[in-house]
């Protein structure tokens, strides 16, 4: 939900969305009672959470069973690229009905970002281009974790020309999962010791690129368990959760902009910033904080937030292309009678529960469907005459 936010705030409120984040040396006691109202539309810190996260559930998954190399790779492809493929096309088909809705309201509310972000062109070729390459594989030009030449090769677009700009993340993700299942094989074929030196050059390698909060999501996943059984610690679970707010809602501090300095840049794909560097740590703190505070832990259990939860991966997915259409449409023609504000409320609230609805649908007829057909590939098997897949056995089965 924060990105959700994070894009109407964009979107509808830019003079809003550039006082963030907070100057620290401007905090004074407004500025720290505004602080959990700007994490609310942090949509970044969310993603970088995300990514940490889907590292611990990825390496249980991939724990959990003996699987080939091979299929299990082509399960990922089939989890995320069924969605991607619908999210592309139901993108493609509002922006072909409604594709000047975003330039006539970014122009009304004065948001260069709303009005800039669009495709160049609308073309089968360009439908197909961005599923079959910017989608998952490649990721965009400006997004990519791919090397220089490779995506010079493809012609691949920015980000700014999506038909769906929260697709970026799909190709981080994807790539994090694979890197996950690595590691995984890893340490069920290798020594501890060789093990331990691959996460090692590989956290340096990724220092600074998101991918490191998968690798880190790997490491911890094990011990979540046993942290879980130890007596709580709710008073450093609420200091952490404190610092990852704080770190994630204000600019960059002079440690963090230090420690970016002294750190090595990836030798491959997406390095981050000073800015990018301090949201993975507040991100990080967070993840830690919350599993020091049973209160949260106990809420984020019931059946709200575990439905939400269920919702979220569609509602990523869906919410954009629904803002910059229907939603855009919808402010433009308000405005025309109504004040500005009274326009922006009722054009969110309904734009938000619209994408809510949405969301259910999608994850009732595209999420759904595209997870039971992954799970159903790990029952194949490989043909006779097929190369010999890598096969993983989890630690301790016979």
């Amino acid at each position: 939900m924060q990105v959700v936010l994070m894009h109407y705030v964009f979107a509808f409120l830019p003079a809003v969305a550039m006082t963030y984040p907070l100057p620290v040396g401007e905090l004074g006691v407004a500025g720290i009672a505004s602080i959990p109202l700007f994490f609310a539309y942090d949509g970044h810190s969310a993603v970088y959470l995300f990514f940490v996260m889907s590292g611990v559930v990825l390496t249980h998954a991939f724990s959990s069973r003996s699987f080939q190399f091979p299929l299990a790779v082509a399960r990922r492809l089939i989890r995320l690229g069924l969605p991607m493929i619908a999210a592309t096309l139901f993108a493609a088909a509002l922006l072909t009905l409604l594709p000047d809705s975003h330039i006539v309201a970014g122009e009304r509310t004065g948001s260069t970002w709303f009005r800039n972000i669009g495709p160049e062109e609308f073309s089968l070729y360009t439908i197909a281009h961005q599923m079959a390459f910017e989608g998952l594989l490649t990721g965009f030009d400006t997004s990519s974790l791919l090397p220089p030449w490779i995506r010079g090769s493809l012609t691949l677009a920015p980000i700014t020309h999506g038909f769906n700009v929260p697709m970026w993340t799909l190709h981080i993700e994807f790539c994090g999962s694979l890197l996950v299942m690595l590691l995984v094989v890893l340490r069920s074929a290798a020594s501890r010791g060789a093990y331990r030196a691959v996460c090692a050059v590989l956290g340096c390698v990724f220092v600074l690129s998101p991918m490191i909060m998968f690798i880190i999501g790997h490491l911890v996943a094990n011990h979540l368990t046993e942290r879980r059984a130890r007596s709580p610690q709710p008073w450093i679970g609420s200091a952490l959760l404190g610092a990852g707010v704080l770190l994630c809602s204000v600019q960059t501090v002079a440690p963090i902009t230090a420690m970016w300095t002294f750190l090595p840049a990836p030798w491959l794909g997406l390095q981050g910033d000073a800015t990018v560097l301090q949201k993975m740590i507040g991100a990080l703190s967070i993840f830690a904080g919350l599993g020091c505070v049973p209160v949260l832990r106990r809420y984020l259990e019931r059946p709200a937030p575990r439905w939400f939860g269920k919702i979220s991966f569609s509602l990523y997915l869906t919410h954009y292309p629904i803002l910059s259409t229907g939603v855009a449409l919808v402010f433009t023609r308000l405005n025309e009678t109504l004040s500005y504000e009274v326009s922006i409320a009722i054009a969110s609230a309904a734009g938000i529960a619209t994408s809510i609805a949405i969301a259910v649908l999608f994850e009732r007829w595209i999420d759904r469907p595209s997870i039971a057909l992954s799970r159903a590939v790990s029952r194949w098997r490989l043909v006779a005459g097929a190369p010999v897949a890598l096969v993983l056995v989890p630690i301790g089965r016979k």
